[in-house]
């Protein structure tokens, strides 16, 4: 595996374009066991794979197009020193989105008070039976109730209802049961019902 000094963001995108359509065929797996052989080229197609969500991800945690460039670049240059420790039994997508939760959760530690979330993320989580959630007027109050939540809670709802992951996606990424992402699920949207009702009275 090549230095990581030599691999940069803007390096992989300049290069993409002329060498990655070949690899397009190629399964995530099949690019990993190819990255960890030492092929620049196929880490290079599994940036481009998900350069996009992994910057949605974390934009839910930074909020700020500069901070979310330099994180992208962080992740991806994480996941390419740790791929001798990749485990093969999972899916490389959700690996990857660990890493950048994890970086996430470090910034959200540090700047609370810069998370954003698409406009659809306030009406998704207000669909529960919580009556205080359903009342709520606006994702503001939504958002600033979220971002006081422990993170063992506000975590997996910007997996679930930011990013629309699956159960399971947010299980392997927290590694957690299902069950248990489903339990911190319910529990963190009671935990917002009872904030945005305490707000409201």
């Amino acid at each position: 595996m090549e230095p990581t000094a030599t691999v940069t963001l803007e390096g992989w995108r300049g290069r993409i374009r002329s060498t990655s359509a070949p690899l397009e065929r190629l399964g995530d797996e099949e690019l990993v066991a190819r990255a960890r052989g030492g092929d620049l080229r196929s880490y290079e197609e599994l940036v481009r794979r998900y350069e996009r969500l992994v910057g949605r991800v974390l934009y839910r945690y930074a909020g700020q197009e500069v901070a979310v460039e330099d994180l992208m670049q962080e992740t991806f240059l994480r996941a390419y020193d740790r791929l001798d420790t990749f485990d093969p039994r999972y899916r490389f997508k959700t690996w990857l989105l660990a890493i950048a939760s994890n970086l996430g959760v470090d910034v959200l530690r540090r700047r609370r008070e810069t998370v954003e979330f698409n406009p659809e993320f306030h009406s998704r989580v207000t669909r529960g039976p919580e009556a205080a959630v359903q009342e709520a007027e606006r994702a503001e109050d939504l958002q600033a109730a979220l971002l006081r939540l422990p993170e063992k809670y506000s975590v997996p709802l910007i997996l679930r209802y930011a990013e629309d992951l699956s159960y399971g996606e947010i299980a392997e990424i927290l590694n957690l049961s299902v069950p248990a992402v489903k339990s911190r699920l319910f529990r963190g949207r009671g935990m917002l019902a009872g904030m945005l009702e305490e707000e409201q009275g």
